[in-house]
């Protein structure tokens, strides 16, 4: 378990980046045999992600709640982005052929992406008594000049305009 930092941090990053939301609904739970195989491969491309970060991954968290299970994704850049999921070598291209041959047409699962290009300094982060989580978990953290909530200055992030 990771270990909780006390007081208040906020992200150290000052360059470009993406966050990706991919997820998948479970829309028929009877029909194990097309979710399951959905479901699987996630994590097994999370894996592959994070074991080479030349592939532009920073970091990943999974989330599940009811028929849903959603990964949030930092990634350096949309081009490292669509250079793995076009990547003749890489899980994601069998495994998007398999889904359209098996899946796509038939209402079972649902999946969605979401892509949102983040320039530096464009974002706003603020963890309190947390361990590393999110942004700050992908890039750098530090601490936080701003921790009175009657200080209404602007937390900055390293580089960017004040």
């Amino acid at each position: 378990m990771a270990k909780v930092r006390p007081g208040r941090v906020v992200v150290d990053y000052d360059e470009d980046l993406v966050v990706f939301t991919v997820g998948m609904r479970i829309n028929k739970f009877w029909k194990f045999r097309k979710w399951w195989p959905v479901f699987v491969s996630m994590p097994k491309m999370l894996r592959e992600l994070h074991a080479d970060p030349d592939l532009g991954l920073l970091d990943s968290r999974t989330m599940i709640g009811g028929r849903v299970i959603m990964v949030v994704q930092y990634w350096r850049s949309e081009e490292h982005l669509e250079r793995y999921a076009h990547s003749q070598v890489h899980a994601h291209r069998g495994f998007w052929k398999w889904f359209n041959r098996n899946v796509k047409s038939n209402g079972e699962v649902g999946l969605w992406h979401e892509l949102y290009k983040v320039p530096a300094g464009a974002y706003d982060t603020s963890y309190i008594n947390m361990p590393p989580y999110g942004l700050a978990r992908a890039t750098k953290e530090r601490d936080a000049t701003r921790t009175d909530p009657d200080d209404h200055g602007h937390e900055h992030p390293a580089g960017a305009a004040r």
